[in-house]
């Protein structure tokens, strides 16, 4: 692969790298800050540090910048302003988390920096007015991890919240959870088999991943009927598979959906898969001309598929994932869709939607122009204003039921 060559489409236009992969992800730390965290400035501070498409340099200057808060965080203890405790510790959070994803999981420093994080974020949400807690949910005779945001005061109506190949727990609450819970939601964000620390404790992306989504359910004790679950990226998929099953989910949102991830992997991966196999090899050591950015990714990918490279993490999708019967779903669905996504996450949409019309179910698809600042994967780049459209249409859906 090339150092520009990208392994997933996820944006139309440069933000700060030529890297896309790198130049996505930098979109992704600005898009965090408005929610919480880090502000523009600091990322653009720490971005000037980092040569294109270097992820040495990236997990540096992030690594370098959560020191730096924390140092502030042990000043401003002096005299107890807990929110600007909080602040700092949410910033130095999302800060290491900019540094793992351009961590070889593979390197010693993944699983420290990993633990680091989640105690920063603990000692973020102790120093706020956020309820939440961590949680365990059994599965398989291991637990998944996972935070919850539940009231004891009044029995509300239940948003979970899935990710995909890219997140863990703690990006669950950004990306719709810290907003859930300012909209009087339940809300649950668990990592599945694959996504967060997971794989270090043997539980691998599953070609199904139903099973784990209903046990986040069969552990939950619900306090209404009115369930709903968004999924992002993979989650899309993931989201798909537990919809078309598990009747207690009573609304859909998903940023992108998928119902044929292989064709997913045969489509928008075609530019890794054409890399040579050295260079999808773990461990494998790469000439200049090579997209180093890829290579950490795609080690990391295999990783989270418990294979010893990308090459064989795919063949395993190709031959095993199965299409989701989207017939059989008939649960309202809000779709979200980037003017910048890869074309086949948009065709699936499409189809998804057209279908879900033509036998009366409720449905919308709201597709994110470039002018929206949200047409990035995921609406990474405006996480405002998707979550605006995310509650608007599900507070419509469940008040209209009462």
């Amino acid at each position: 692969m090339k150092e520009n060559n990208i392994i997933l489409k996820r944006q139309d236009y440069k933000i700060k790298y030529n890297n896309k992969d790198m130049d996505f992800c930098f979109n992704w730390m600005l898009g965090i800050g408005q929610i919480i965290g880090m502000s523009a400035g600091e990322l653009f501070y720490i971005a000037s540090g980092i040569r294109d498409g270097n992820p040495t340099d990236w997990c540096k200057r992030f690594n370098e910048h959560a020191d730096y808060l924390e140092d502030e965080v042990e000043r401003v203890k002096k005299v107890g302003y807990r929110d600007l405790i909080s602040h700092l510790y949410f910033s130095a959070c999302f800060s290491i988390r900019a540094a793992l994803q351009f961590t070889d999981p593979k390197d010693s420093e993944f699983m420290e920096n990993f633990r680091r994080m989640e105690k920063l974020f603990m000692l973020a949400v102790d120093n706020s007015k956020i309820p939440l807690k961590s949680i365990e949910v059994p599965f398989e005779g291991e637990l998944l991890p996972g935070y919850a945001i539940i009231s004891e005061d009044k029995a509300q109506d239940t948003l979970i919240v899935v990710g995909g190949g890219d997140t863990s727990r703690e990006d669950l609450f950004y990306m719709l959870g810290y907003s859930g819970w300012e909209h009087d939601y339940n809300v649950l964000m668990v990592d599945l088999p694959g996504q967060g620390k997971n794989p270090n404790q043997g539980l691998h992306f599953e070609v199904d991943a139903r099973a784990a989504i209903s046990a986040i359910l069969d552990w939950y004790q619900a306090p209404t009927e009115k369930i709903a679950i968004a999924g992002f990226s993979g989650g899309g998929y993931f989201t798909a598979q537990a919809v078309e099953k598990d009747k207690r989910i009573k609304a859909w949102i998903a940023s992108t959906p998928i119902y044929d991830v292989a064709e997913v992997f045969r489509i928008s991966f075609s530019t890794a898969l054409k890399a040579p196999k050295t260079i999808l090899k773990w461990g494998s050591k790469l000439v200049t001309s090579v997209n180093k950015v890829a290579e950490v990714n795609l080690n990391k990918y295999a990783w989270q598929f418990g294979q010893v490279d990308f090459i064989t993490s795919v063949n395993e999708v190709l031959e095993q994932a199965q299409i989701v019967d989207y017939n059989k779903i008939d649960v309202p669905s809000l779709f979200l869709v980037g003017a910048g996504e890869d074309s086949e996450l948009m065709r699936q949409s499409q189809v998804l939607y057209d279908n879900f019309k033509q036998r009366g179910i409720d449905v919308t698809l709201r597709k994110f122009s470039s002018e929206s600042g949200a047409d990035a994967h995921c609406q990474v780049n405006n996480f405002r204003l998707m979550h605006y459209q995310v509650f608007e249409w599900l507070n419509h859906i469940f008040k209209k039921k009462d």
